[in-house]
Order: C-alpha cells, then sequence, then structure tokens
C-alpha cells in the first residue's frame, strides 16, 4: 500500500479545467492491476468528480472535473 497527498491546481475558467497532475509511484508495480482510492481533503469550489486515468507500472494521472481553482486530494494505492 502507497498513499500521499496531491494538491491540483485549475487556471481555466469554466467549462474548461487544467488540473490533471501525474502522480509518480515510490514503489515500481509489476503491472496496472492496483486500485487508488481518492478522498478530497480541501478545496475552494466545485470539485466535481475525481478521475484516476493513464495508469501505468510507475504512476498514474489524477484531476477533478469542477469548477475550483484548487482541490487537495489524498490518494492510497492498494495492490490488486
Amino acid at each position: 500500500m502507497e498513499q500521499g497527498v496531491v494538491r491540483l491546481e485549475n487556471t481555466a475558467e469554466y467549462p474548461f479545467n487544467n488540473s490533471a497532475r501525474t502522480v509518480a509511484l515510490a514503489k515500481r508495480r509489476a503491472g496496472t492491476d492496483y486500485i487508488v482510492l481518492t478522498e478530497l481533503l480541501a478545496s475552494d469550489g466545485a470539485v466535481g468528480d475525481i478521475r484516476v486515468t493513464g495508469k501505468a507500472v510507475n504512476g498514474f494521472q489524477i484531476a477533478f472535473t469542477g469548477s475550483a481553482t484548487y482541490a487537495e486530494i489524498r490518494y492510497v494505492v492498494i495492490e490488486g
């Protein structure tokens, strides 16, 4: 299990969003068969959905879909 906190910034005006960020994993996985759980810790507006995409053996991308200018998100990676 690996966990961390990431701060996502969105400088685009609604309905656009540029909050996607790549998260590097400390431990390289054998494959992409892992689960990423997320929890919203703080934001300054509507976050919408939190999306995890682009899973790779050494990291993944995380973003939110709403109009907030920032969101602080805790993630937990669980081996699949």
